[in-house]
């Protein structure tokens, strides 16, 4: 079964090959070397000459496998360098096709994208799509449970165990367990994916900016809650902020202010019209509400009440602000602010830059 399927992907490499040089002949010899090397010597006999390419295959769907794909590819490269390494793929994303670019990788996919710069040979083929749906079965990363074991991760100073983890978890919020056993599947499925590696008989996580920018991707095709709008009188969406946060505190109501109204709390930025509040559950909120003299509203509001899709883990390792207001962690703040629909990039990377990025882009994390 294992050689059928290398079979059927070597045919679907040289057809791949043979459409984007439809004018030359195409030999695919799969490599015969132990240690690390190209999974394929290609051979392409144009009219100006020969081709070498050294083909690394990639299988995985993460940017950071990619990325671990492109560093084999530049050291296999470097113990051969009469062949133009090149990436080969099933499908290869809009989003991995840019990162190759930038990284100077040549690529093909079997959809019939392509790009490779060589003397004499241009090719720059996109816009093909992918031809199957990615196969499911593979634990959802970035579900609200799973999302848990990342924000641990990403704060660790240190190499963390699994039970650790679930310790540090259950320590931070006593409404969420999770088990070793969880934590094991899921560090797992990041180590399959490329995102974490073992150190010190602990885990620590690796190239985060990498898996910052999928989750960010994955977070975007998220069904998005319902939200409940509500006029305040008030000069500012920025003055009426404090208010509710005062007024939710006295009602006992759970809560925590995210979007423009929340990165404003941290560290300002832009000016924002809107108070974006996640709550817990909508049917509590209303004596806080009364108190407010809040109007419910279909457009018009200055106060957008939700209870965020992260049910848990948006409330999770929650921060208060110099004023004391309750605010989502600055990692949500980024999911949340990232896709919004006014400034919600601008705000987003200036969060980045001032409060994630010694995070994210730690040395320890390449």
């Amino acid at each position: 079964m294992v050689a059928a399927s290398a079979d059927d992907e070597y045919r679907d490499l040289e057809h791949a090959l043979r459409d984007i040089f439809p004018d030359a002949a195409v030999e695919v010899s799969p490599s015969q070397s132990r240690g690390h090397a190209p999974a394929a010597h290609v051979v392409v006999h144009l009219a100006s000459g020969d081709v070498a390419l050294g083909i690394e295959l990639h299988r995985g769907a993460s940017r950071a496998q990619l990325i671990d794909a492109v560093e084999l590819a530049r050291v296999a490269s470097s113990q051969d360098d009469s062949s133009i390494p090149v990436i080969a793929s099933l499908y290869l994303s809009p989003a991995s096709q840019q990162l190759l670019r930038y990284a100077n990788t040549a690529f093909i996919d079997y959809a019939g994208n392509a790009w490779l710069q060589a003397p004499g040979i241009h090719i720059d083929r996109r816009g093909f799509a992918n031809p199957a749906k990615e196969k499911r079965g593979h634990r959802d990363l970035f579900s609200d449970k799973a999302s848990l074991v990342l924000r641990t991760l990403l704060v660790a100073r240190a190499p963390m165990g699994v039970r650790e983890i679930a310790s540090a978890v259950s320590s931070k919020d006593e409404r969420i367990r999770l088990t070793p056993g969880y934590v094991s599947k899921v560090i797992g499925e990041l180590e399959g994916r490329g995102y974490v590696s073992r150190r010190d008989e602990g885990i620590v996580l690796r190239h985060a900016a990498e898996l910052l920018r999928d989750w960010t991707s994955a977070y975007r095709g998220r069904r998005r809650p319902a939200t409940h709008s509500y006029f305040i009188l008030a000069p500012s969406a920025d003055e009426l902020s404090p208010r509710i946060g005062e007024a939710f505190d006295a009602a006992g109501t759970d809560h925590a202010f995210t979007g423009h109204a929340g990165a404003s709390l941290v560290d300002r930025f832009s000016a924002f019209d809107v108070a974006d509040v996640y709550v817990r559950d909508l049917d509590d909120v209303a004596p806080a509400l009364a108190s407010l003299g809040a109007r419910r509203v279909e457009r018009g509001g200055n106060v957008n009440l939700t209870v965020p899709y992260y049910r848990e883990s948006a409330f999770y390792d929650r921060q208060l602000s110099k004023g004391g207001w309750k605010v989502v962690s600055d990692l949500q703040l980024y999911l949340d602010l990232y896709d919004y629909p006014v400034r919600g990039r601008e705000q987003s990377e200036h969060l980045y830059e001032r409060r994630l990025r010694a995070l994210v882009e730690r040395e320890d994390r390449s």
